[in-house]
């Protein structure tokens, strides 16, 4: 915390925490709430943006023109070593690389113009800016229609085919640990994402209603949910509870209802488990077996397309995934998480059952090794 008492960590954003207009825009999105994800991510292209000035005046970037701040994106997308206010330093990042060969991807690119658009609209309302002429306009120069200045690529998640699942579900069940086995079951049936999964806590799983809560500062919509379990994954985690995760609890007396899923590694046992812990279980099963496009949110997306498939209700499958687009009277009128457990439950037995066949048979051989 810095001596104002808010959780921004200005020192990760040097250029930003020196700058007295930068520093007020960061915290004003966070006086309006903003998720510590999104402030992060402004405050890390804001200080990208100013360290590519230097030691220019201030001047320089508050009354920078359309020209300026177009050179800063066209070096962002094609990686030059040039930039206003920096032309022979400004670089970024080596491990900042995109398919397309430049050194930024164009989701990124489209961040870096969203932070940017929002910062100098906050410069010209604060009176900070004295040119009265937003310097990056919405849409493209010499168009009538809106468009922005970078138009995102309309590439559609991989959809992991029936066969190559199988080999999936196979291994996990097979070949993981009790506990990477029941955070990749639960990932996938409860469409997690990674930031929820390893921020889920003993208190926040109904064992009895086979529900888990989704805290509200957990979840990226900034929503509380309660995910329905499959029996499948629900198995999976209780044994998983009940063996490794116990005895992890009992060895360094750690409290029960704390993080769900702890770290079993000789470097750092007993600790709650990062989001960076679910990549490197992802990246070994990718690598065990030979699947690139595999990445931790391809279960989320497989699980969600498996409800489509089964027929559950678009609206139903919103509020499962927890996606922040649901319309707010639908907040007011959608079913009890345990209905909703039903009746996925219910839309996804056929598909559910060889998975929930093979985890009972391979933790009833577990169990008679353990005896």
């Amino acid at each position: 915390m810095d001596e104002q008492g808010d959780d921004i960590r200005w020192g990760l954003y040097p250029h930003v925490a020196g700058t007295p207009a930068a520093r007020a825009f960061i915290d004003r999105l966070r006086r309006f709430g903003r998720r510590p994800k999104t402030l992060d991510a402004y405050a890390r292209n804001l200080d990208r943006f100013l360290a590519a000035f230097g030691g220019a005046p201030a001047a320089r970037w508050v009354e920078a023109d359309e020209g300026d701040l177009l050179t800063y994106l066209d070096a962002l997308r094609h990686a030059r070593p040039r930039c206003a206010g920096r032309p022979a330093q400004w670089g970024r990042p080596a491990n900042v690389v995109s398919l397309t060969g430049a050194r930024a991807a164009d989701a990124t690119v489209a961040q870096h113009v969203v932070a940017l658009r929002q910062f100098y609209d906050f410069l010209l309302r604060a009176g900070w800016r004295r040119d009265g002429v937003h310097p990056l306009p919405r849409g493209r120069l010499g168009e009538a229609a809106p468009r922005g200045l970078v138009r995102p690529r309309g590439r559609l998640p991989w959809v992991v085919p029936a066969d190559v699942w199988e080999r999936i579900v196979l291994h996990v069940v097979t070949r993981e640990t009790a506990g990477n086995r029941a955070l990749l079951l639960v990932a996938y049936d409860g469409a997690l994402r990674r930031e929820e999964l390893v921020r889920l806590r003993g208190d926040d799983y109904d064992r009895r209603r086979g529900l888990l809560r989704v805290r509200a500062e957990t979840s990226k919509s900034g929503r509380e949910r309660w995910v329905p379990l499959s029996p499948f994954a629900q198995r999976a985690l209780d044994y998983y509870l009940d063996r490794q995760r116990r005895a992890l609890v009992a060895a360094y007396g750690l409290d029960e209802g704390g993080p769900l899923f702890l770290s079993e590694s000789t470097r750092n046992p007993g600790r709650p488990l990062a989001p960076g812990a679910v990549n490197d279980v992802v990246e070994a099963l990718r690598a065990a077996l030979g699947l690139p496009q595999l990445h931790p949110h391809t279960f989320r997306h497989q699980r969600l397309t498996a409800l489509k498939v089964a027929g559950v209700p678009l609206e139903d499958i919103a509020l499962f995934a927890g996606h922040a687009s649901t319309e707010t009277t639908r907040l007011y009128l959608h079913l009890a998480p345990a209905e909703l457990g039903a009746k996925i439950r219910a839309a996804t037995r056929g598909t559910d059952a060889p998975l929930e066949r093979l985890l009972r048979d391979q933790l009833r051989r577990g169990t008679r090794r353990d005896r």
